[in-house]
């Protein structure tokens, strides 16, 4: 799993949607974001008011922002890959 459509496709696999807070939270701070950027999790009313299309999406933008950094990139892959099945919000 090298890149980050095998980590997409790592993600909608088993139907999951993204992984559930306060997971997703970490990952912003992993790609090192800050409140109101593009690539903002979906969190609190985010969370509440977004489709789970939506969610896939923005996980899908995360990834393809941290993929510019060969480090972060690997910190979020690792992330991703060890969480647990219960650390996902399922379809």
């Amino acid at each position: 799993m090298n890149t980050k459509e095998d980590l997409i496709n790592h993600c909608v696999d088993k139907n999951r949607i993204c992984p559930m807070l306060p997971k997703l939270a970490v990952i912003g701070e992993i790609i090192k974001i800050k409140p109101g950027h593009p690539c903002t999790s979906l969190i609190l009313n985010g969370w509440v008011s977004s489709s789970d299309q939506d969610k896939r999406d923005r996980l899908a933008k995360q990834f393809e922002y941290a993929s510019e950094d060969v480090e972060i990139f690997e910190k979020l892959k690792m992330f991703i890959l060890n969480l647990k099945e219960d650390a996902w919000k399922y379809r």
